[in-house]
């Protein structure tokens, strides 16, 4: 459409007005017919912020991951940063867990779970034609799966702010699904935490038992070295010796020391209860669909047919002209 102003343009609409106005009452009508067909879909989300670490506990987690790495050990990093919500949404694990749980819906009597909510176990005409087979669990869920991540979107804001929202056909299972998300996160990171509290309780207490070994070793050693050298005896080598065993008890004594401080405050973190989310909002049952949209539909169905009606005409008219030439 080169070099066409806006005059051909105009002339080129009033021209084939009619052709152009049948175009797009036939698309309009198309777009019509598709927003009632289509499935409706009802959108729901819920708001988490993730909950700091307690500043006392990160401390005492320090201290512990540098004296385990003094020992040859790898506790995995701060509790801060171990875990990735957004990455926990994704996880195939969840995703496994929302296909097999049973949910309650307006449109059955009873609950059940999404592969048979979809439909997906129901073969095809085609399908039982071209295979006599059932198709395995696992080939169902892997669909269910595909499925399901299409319909779930994670966003991060920049503020902290998770939001995680989901696509149903059901509003009850929409909303049910995102609460399900938020509560199952919450169970699955307090139990990691619990568990790696755990370990490095468990750490912390074989240490402590060394250094009160090496303690109680350095103690007897100097015990039995004043039973065989008085106070009284001031020669060079009894002082040394006399000073290397005072010194390797109060070495062990600090070690020791900073041990059972470690220990007792790791023994109050696996014991605390730590809020791993904070649920600004929780997901309701949506009163609207959000997919379909019936009116951006049509508003961009008429524009753009009406758009594209003239670029039809104007190919059309050029071709005629080449003919009749």
């Amino acid at each position: 459409m080169n070099n066409v102003g806006l005059e051909e343009v105009f002339y080129l609409y009033k021209k084939y007005i009619k052709q152009i106005l049948i175009i797009t009452l036939c698309s309009i009508i198309l777009s019509v017919i598709y927003t009632l067909v289509a499935t409706p879909f009802y959108k729901s989300y819920v708001s988490i912020y993730p909950s700091k670490s307690d500043s006392n506990i990160s401390k005492s987690f320090s201290g512990i991951e540098g004296l385990a790495s003094s020992f040859g050990y790898d506790l995995g990093g701060s509790e801060a940063n171990i875990f990735n919500i957004p990455d926990i949404i994704n996880s195939r694990k969840l995703k496994k867990a929302i296909i097999s749980k049973e949910w309650k819906t307006d449109l059955y009597d009873f609950p059940l779970d999404l592969i048979k909510y979809w439909k997906i176990n129901n073969k095809g005409f085609l399908s039982s034609l071209l295979s006599k087979e059932e198709p395995s669990l696992e080939h169902l869920q892997n669909i269910a799966i595909s499925r399901l991540t299409s319909l779930i979107t994670v966003y991060e804001h920049e503020s902290g702010l998770i939001t995680i929202s989901i696509l149903m056909e059901d509003p009850k299972i929409a909303a049910d699904i995102v609460n399900y998300i938020s509560d199952w996160i919450q169970v699955y990171v307090s139990d990691e935490m619990a568990l790696k509290a755990t370990k490095n309780r468990i750490f912390i207490e074989e240490q402590v038992a060394n250094a009160k070994k090496d303690l109680f070793a350095s103690e007897e050693a100097l015990s039995d070295f004043q039973k065989n050298h008085s106070i009284a005896d001031a020669s060079p080598e009894i002082i040394l010796s006399r000073a290397r065993l005072i010194r390797n008890i109060e070495v062990n004594q600090e070690v020791y020391i900073t041990l059972r401080q470690q220990f007792e405050l790791n023994k109050i973190s696996e014991l605390k209860e730590k809020p791993v989310l904070n649920i600004l909002d929780r997901g309701d049952a949506p009163t609207q669909k959000s997919k379909p949209l019936r009116s951006l539909i049509l508003l961009s169905t008429t524009f753009f047919s009406f758009l594209l009606s003239g670029f039809i005409m104007y190919f059309y008219d050029s071709s005629r002209l080449k003919i009749f030439k």
